[in-house]
């Protein structure tokens, strides 16, 4: 079927009402890259709802469920439209250097976030600092760490590609751990972490994901 036919050309004839409702169900959730630009001292992202592209009544609609967030001390509003209902956002925890996301954001950007993304490759960012960046997203409910899993370590299959859901349990409050660091009590939402730690298999980068958490 080519493109054309795909496409609806009486679209616009369609009564307003039903257009705002086709809008609208059109809005799902995304995960936002986002990452610090010293240059400009400002938080910045490529992601942008495509809603705001398609046309001026679309965009009029999209602005009531997206706004301008991610601002920081210096800038109190970004060019990052952001659904802190829907979205998760990934910090590219590089980009922010040796400084803590909070530090760089408002505060008050913080405590509105709800989803946080951490991939294996900046899992350990989180674990040298203790995991203390996490604990200024008061609002926080759900961090997602998605990273790779060896099943043994004489293993020579690939590794496997996991994701862990954590719930965040009764608020940020941190506990000390034997090895002394300091994290947040989380809840696993996948059955899959129990299914490993009943198999005895390596966790690798993910291993840290055993200290935070506990099966539902």
């Amino acid at each position: 079927m080519s493109s054309f036919d795909q496409s609806f050309a009486f679209f616009s004839q369609l009564p307003v009402e039903l257009r705002l409702m086709i809008w609208n169900y059109s809005i799902s959730p995304r995960i936002i890259k986002v990452r610090y630009n010293y240059a400009r001292n400002s938080c910045i992202s490529k992601d942008i709802p495509p809603l705001l592209l398609v046309s001026r009544e679309a965009r009029a609609e999209a602005l009531q469920r997206y706004e301008q967030s991610f601002g920081t001390r210096t800038k109190l509003k970004s060019a990052i439209y952001f659904n802190y209902e829907l979205d998760t956002v990934f910090f590219d925890w590089k980009s922010f250097r040796d400084n803590y996301v909070s530090n760089c954001m408002r505060y008050e950007e913080c405590c509105r976030i709800k989803r946080i993304r951490v991939l294996d490759k900046n899992l350990d960012l989180l674990v040298n600092n203790q995991m203390r960046d996490l604990y200024a997203f008061t609002g926080l409910e759900e961090v997602s760490i998605s990273g790779f899993l060896r099943k043994g370590l004489e293993s020579k299959e690939d590794p496997e590609h996991v994701v862990f859901r954590l719930r965040v349990r009764g608020g940020l409050d941190y506990t000390n751990l034997t090895n002394g660091r300091m994290i947040p009590q989380l809840v696993c939402l996948c059955e899959r972490l129990q299914e490993i730690v009943d198999a005895g298999e390596q966790m690798g980068l993910l291993e840290a994901c055993l200290l935070v958490s506990e099966t539902k």
